[in-house]
């Protein structure tokens, strides 16, 4: 059964949220002097607390608007699953019509974790409501606002050129997800618009990738589960169709949705050759998947036909899964891979849900958010795509061919005004292990990352924080490098300060 939902209790409401008491039980009119008093005292303490509030708030209206799970927002109801989730009715412009979204608030955060539907995804409730209770997974204490949009069957979660099926159906995932939906929720829930994560699996498992690498200010990282990664080729391409045209009947989906498969729209939504965005903007990719052996509960659960397909469906998912690994290892991503077993069944990604938890949270309060990374541009102020590599190749650069004096000659010389750069020694951390049932799998070898361009990026001292090494001169040789140009002891080494927008790299176990 079900849990039921939790009705709201009016005593833990926060200050700032008005109870209207049962007009029953109000107590007796009072004269029309002592009314108007009344209402002016109200209105002047009013103005004074939303003066003192803007002031304390800095107009953040999301802010303002975080936590507060127990209370209904306008249009929404309460879902039988309990865990204060509410159903709310999100309005799409760019799909002319109303998209259910499945929400349960933070307790005062503003970080979100979006998580996406598979392929077989209904128009009535989000699996990770019914399949899946996630609101249990990521509970009160994680103070995360969950976003379960619903529906989305057959979709990719992208912006199709035309219109799916025989109805010409109009989807616009993306555009949905990255700029009509935050609106909504910095509005109601007080979600921030560059503080988030998204989970994917199954068909929504690449998507959640691209989206990602297509917009790094909205999230910092992503999961996916049981995914495909590699679909700008014709192999790739026949299983989009062939997905397609089982679940929904789109045997349009595969000129529709992309335009002619090998065009550059095809190349722009495979999350495999977009891969290196993630290294650019510092983003951090969680993945795993099943080995295809399916366990005896999981057997339990499906017909002989239904675990044919489990199994065949993930062991082709653990192959894309280590291609994306080697791709995203060569790129210089940053990336997590979590050992997992099972099929291709939700309750594998109910464990991958569980697994990745602690990663998705540290990487939510470590990373900081694109926007306050510093921007490259060109000589005509025009935002350089590629400016944060470019930077980080000629700071390391620098960084090798910078001139070392003698230590002897440097303590000669205690009027020189040279500063040299401190050593900086990575700050060791043990992984934490993983919480699987298979600890007794070895994981798969995962890769370091370099990530954005901000110099300061904490480090978190939790058990399963990685190692945090920052890129600084004197980091160079103890000897100088023999092609270096050679100088004389009067001559001071040249620093990078230590607040420079140098990337930093963070190693992953």
């Amino acid at each position: 059964m079900p849990n039921q939902p939790q009705q709201p209790d009016q005593t833990a409401i926060a200050d700032g949220w008005q109870v209207i008491p049962d007009v029953a039980g109000a107590t007796p009119r009072r004269s029309a002097r002592r009314r108007i008093a009344g209402l002016a005292t109200v209105v002047v303490l009013s103005l004074g607390l939303f003066g003192v509030g803007s002031l304390l708030s800095g107009g953040n209206t999301a802010s303002a608007m975080a936590g507060h799970p127990e209370v209904l927002r306008e249009g929404c109801t309460w879902d039988s699953s309990g865990n204060y989730v509410q159903n709310c009715k999100v309005w799409s412009e760019s799909q002319n019509k109303y998209v259910i979204v499945q929400i349960r608030a933070s307790n005062g955060s503003d970080q979100g974790v979006y998580l996406l539907d598979g392929m077989r995804a209904q128009e009535d409730r989000s699996a990770w409501t019914k399949d899946v209770q996630a609101a249990e997974v990521y509970d009160g204490s994680t103070d995360t606002t969950l976003v379960m949009p619903v529906g989305g069957a057959s979709s990719f979660y992208t912006d199709w050129d035309a219109g799916a099926g025989a109805d010409n159906t109009t989807i616009q995932q993306e555009t949905f997800l990255t700029e009509e939906l935050p609106d909504y929720l910095a509005e109601n829930f007080g979600v921030s618009k560059n503080n988030n994560a998204i989970v994917g699996l199954s068909m929504s498992g690449g998507p959640a990738v691209t989206l990602a690498e297509r917009h790094p200010d909205q999230f910092k990282v992503v999961q996916a589960m049981s995914g495909y990664y590699q679909t700008d080729n014709p192999i790739g391409a026949l299983g989009v169709f062939a997905s397609q045209t089982i679940v929904s009947n789109y045997t349009n989906g595969i000129v529709n949705m992309w335009g002619e498969p090998g065009s550059q729209r095809w190349t722009d939504n495979d999350p495999s050759k977009n891969v290196n965005k993630l290294n650019e903007n510092g983003q951090v990719l969680i993945i795993s998947s099943g080995n295809g052996f399916l366990t005896s509960s999981e057997m339990a659960k499906l017909s002989q036909e239904d675990q044919i397909s489990a199994m065949a469906l993930e062991m082709l998912s653990a192959v894309s899964t280590v291609l994306m690994q080697l791709q995203a290892a060569q790129s210089g991503a940053s990336v997590i891979s979590l050992p997992n077993y099972g099929g291709h069944t939700w309750e594998n990604w109910g464990r991958g849900l569980a697994d990745g938890k602690d990663h998705v949270l540290e990487a939510l309060r470590n990373n900081p958010p694109v926007t306050e990374k510093v921007q490259v541009v060109d000589a005509s102020g025009t935002p350089d795509p590629e400016g944060s590599t470019k930077a980080t190749q000629a700071a390391l650069v620098a960084a090798k061919s910078t001139p070392v004096l003698d230590s002897v000659e440097l303590s000669a010389d205690p009027s020189s005004s040279a500063v040299s750069a401190e050593s900086s020694t990575p700050v060791e951390s043990k992984p934490g292990e993983s919480s699987t049932p298979a600890e007794s799998s070895s994981a798969t070898d995962s890769t370091s990352a370099t990530s954005g361009t901000s110099g300061e990026v904490p480090t978190s001292s939790t058990a399963d924080s990685q190692p945090s090494r920052s890129v600084a001169a004197s980091e160079s040789p103890a000897v100088a490098d023999t092609d270096a140009p050679t100088t004389s002891s009067s001559v001071p080494p040249v620093s990078i300060p230590a607040q420079s927008s140098i990337p930093t790299t963070t190693p992953v176990p």
